[in-house]
């Protein structure tokens, strides 16, 4: 059985994949590399229950998770859907080579902020990069965990009906799932395999 065919049209995707191969040659690094993070990757939507984190920070010593949070406004030029979507990237990082967590993860999102605000930052979108912020997502949950977060939002109009090429989607091959009927119970864990 072969895969249906999926029209993006009308979605974010391929604006958040345009930011991250972006950010991706700017932000990563070695291991040695204090300043940069493992990875950049696109993410669903908001990045703040510690085990949505933690089962994304296994086997990792930072990263950057890049998501449109919503689109506030749509119009069309030219016969072209634009939107004016808020992004937000999470910044994640933990102790390295003796240098702290907090102090790691601010840097990479002020060196993050610094690359969405030059000049020449996405060449692909419709407008510039606008209402830039950073917040510092400190909380004794997430310190627990080893990591700091900082979260970079800002506004920009991207086009919308730009087609994504599907095979740069990962497939859908398992399904996993983790569940608790009650505090303090037993979880459920599983992993279905979904036909191809």
């Amino acid at each position: 059985m072969s895969r249906p065919d999926f029209t993006t049209s009308g979605s974010t995707v391929w604006a958040v994949n345009e930011i991250v191969q972006y950010l991706k040659p700017k932000l990563e690094g070695g291991v040695r590399e204090i300043e940069k993070i493992q990875t950049v990757e696109r993410h669903i939507g908001r990045f703040d229950k510690a085990d949505d984190i933690k089962r994304w920070m296994s086997n990792r010593d930072g990263g950057v998770r890049v998501a449109a949070l919503r689109v506030q406004q749509y119009e069309t030029v030219g016969n072209r859907l634009i939107g004016n979507v808020n992004f937000a990237a999470y910044v994640f990082t933990t102790d390295q080579f003796g240098y702290e967590k907090d102090l790691r993860a601010e840097v990479v999102a002020g060196k993050l902020v610094r690359e969405l605000m030059d000049r020449s930052a996405l060449p692909t979108s419709y407008g510039r990069v606008e209402n830039v912020r950073s917040d510092n997502l400190y909380s004794g949950e997430i310190d627990k965990l080893g990591i700091a977060i900082w979260s970079v939002t800002w506004s920009q109009q991207w086009y919308l009906d730009e087609e994504i090429d599907l095979s740069t989607l990962d497939d859908f091959i398992t399904f996993g799932l983790k569940g608790e009927i009650a505090d303090g119970a037993p979880t459920i864990d599983g992993e279905v395999k979904l036909p191809q």
